[in-house]
Formats: C-alpha cells, sequence, structure tokens
C-alpha cells in the first residue's frame, strides 16, 4: 500500500512539472497537486501537533501557545510560520517561508484548516480551536476586507458565509465533522472562549495533553507572551502579508483584529441571529462544543 502511494505521489510530480512548463493558467492545479503529493507523502511523526481550527478562530492564538509551551519562547523568528508552519502548501493565505516539513525538528508545531476528511491521520495529537461561528463570520469579513480586497456588505458576506462558500467551506460542517470523531485520535477540542476567559485552566489542559515539562517560572512568562496585548505588540510577526504589504497595499496591524468574543451583536440583524441558531439545531449534539 504504501508503495503505491509513493508510485501515485510521483505521478503526480511529473504531472506538475510538465503543467508547470506548458500552461500559464496551471497555477492554481499546480497548488493543488503540490498539496496532494504532500498529503500523500506526509507521514506523522508520533510528537507532530497539529493545530487544526476554521479559519478566523484563535489559529495563530494557539501557535503561539504551542510554540512558547514546546520551546524556549524565543521571539527571535521572522514569522510565526517559520516555527509553526501550514500543512496546506496550496492555501491561498500561505506565505512561502518553508515548504519542507520533514526540515523542522519535533515537535512539530503544523497549522492547518482542512477539513476532517482532508488531513493525514496518525499517532500524533491534533488540538482543534473552536469559536463561536457568529463572531468567526464577523472576523472572517473583515479579514476579507482587509486581505482579501472584498468589496461587499456584511450582509452579502454572511449569506457566502452561511452557504459555505467562502474559504474553507461552511464552518458548520468542518466544527461538526471533527467533534463526529473526536474519539478516534487524540483529540483535544478548546474553545476560544474559554481561552479568553480562563487562560491559565486551558494551558494547564494543553499541557497535560501534550506532556510538556513546564516550570512555575516559564508558566508565567507564557501567560504573559501569549496575551493579546503582547502579540498586539508583534503583529507583524503573525500576520501572513507581512511580506506583500507594499505590493497588495495591505492595511498594517489588521491581522489581529480585536480578539473580542460577542462582537457578532453589533453585525448580525435578528433575522441573521435566528437564521444561525436555526442551522446550529440542525447539527444537533454535534455543535455542542461551541460557545454561545
Amino acid at each position: 500500500m504504501r508503495l503505491l502511494t509513493k508510485n501515485l505521489a510521483l505521478l503526480l510530480k511529473i504531472l506538475n512539472k510538465v503543467l508547470k512548463k506548458s500552461i500559464k493558467l496551471a497555477t492554481s492545479v499546480s497548488r493543488k497537486i503540490d498539496f496532494w503529493v504532500r498529503y500523500l507523502e506526509f507521514i506523522p511523526r508520533p510528537d507532530d501537533i497539529f493545530i487544526v481550527t476554521y479559519s478566523r478562530s484563535g489559529t495563530t492564538w494557539m501557535q503561539m501557545i504551542l510554540y512558547q509551551l514546546a520551546t524556549d519562547g524565543k521571539m527571535d523568528f521572522e514569522h510565526i510560520s517559520q516555527v509553526s508552519p501550514w500543512f496546506e502548501e496550496w492555501s491561498p493565505l500561505r506565505l512561502d517561508f518553508v515548504s519542507d516539513l520533514e526540515s523542522f525538528k519535533s515537535p512539530r508545531l503544523i497549522k492547518t484548516h482542512l477539513p476532517y476528511q482532508r488531513l493525514p491521520k496518525g499517532k500524533c495529537k491534533y488540538i482543534y480551536v473552536v469559536r463561536n461561528g457568529k463572531d468567526v463570520v464577523v472576523s472572517y469579513y473583515h479579514f476579507y476586507q482587509s486581505h482579501l480586497n472584498y468589496k461587499g456588505t456584511f450582509a452579502e458576506f454572511y449569506q457566502l458565509f452561511m452557504e459555505g462558500k467562502v474559504l474553507y467551506g461552511s464552518w458548520f460542517n468542518h466544527v461538526a465533522n471533527w467533534w463526529s470523531h473526536r474519539d478516534k485520535h487524540q483529540i483535544l477540542f478548546l474553545s476560544y472562549e474559554d481561552l479568553k476567559e480562563d487562560l491559565k485552566s486551558e494551558l494547564e489542559k494543553l499541557i497535560n495533553f501534550c506532556g510538556f515539562q513546564i516550570t512555575p517560572e516559564r508558566f508565567s512568562e507564557v501567560m504573559d507572551r501569549c496575551s493579546f496585548e503582547f502579540m498586539k505588540q508583534h503583529e507583524t510577526k503573525f500576520d501572513f502579508a507581512t511580506q506583500i504589504l507594499v505590493e497588495r497595499g495591505i492595511n498594517k496591524n489588521s491581522f489581529i483584529r480585536k480578539g473580542k468574543s460577542g462582537n457578532w451583536h453589533e453585525y448580525l440583524s435578528e433575522t441573521q441571529q435566528q437564521e444561525f441558531s436555526e442551522k446550529m439545531s440542525k447539527y444537533q449534539d454535534k455543535l455542542k462544543i461551541v460557545k454561545q
């Protein structure tokens, strides 16, 4: 089976080389082939830690938290992707700081927004951070405006979100599918709201789940460095657009926006709130993890 997988990956690599040389419009196809090659060739290490989220759900925050817990926490990297890389190489939100996951020392802290079905499984650990979907849609709307040049209204974006016609598809399906498989692998579910309310307790959960050895002094430093204020001061180390600000005219210091919960009250109408709640109810117990 492994030989068949390697042969398929090799075939995809050859096809990709042909595409890159012969078709100008093949960029998106080539990126997707790059992803499938990575998917087929990737073998998770037992101490790998996948940081899994739907976009705008505390991904970067969790990258920083795990980086601080798993290392000495030095802030001498240019961008968080250099110490906690993307898995999906084809992603339109990925900077090409690094591409070879094998070059990373253990434990690898690998970030992904992939749905459950598309991420390699192994004896490694998966940290899934879920955030209230109504806050996600508001944060995603601002992200689309500041980083993807979106010109539509919030109402228009909200509709796209509800239909799953945004990057990474349906928030409802993403959360529900990962939650449904939580007992099949080493998956720890955390909520963005709990992290905001009691970071100390959530850090202790992570330490126990991952088996980290953290001294009281180091724990205090991690708490400080994982605060919203500290990360905002070092925002360029977390914003994927750092190196292309001038080229694309993206607003500086707009990646870490407010970091608040409940901001959706200012955006969703009563009708939209009702619609969101009705769609949530269709997933029954699969979305019970989501804080309201």
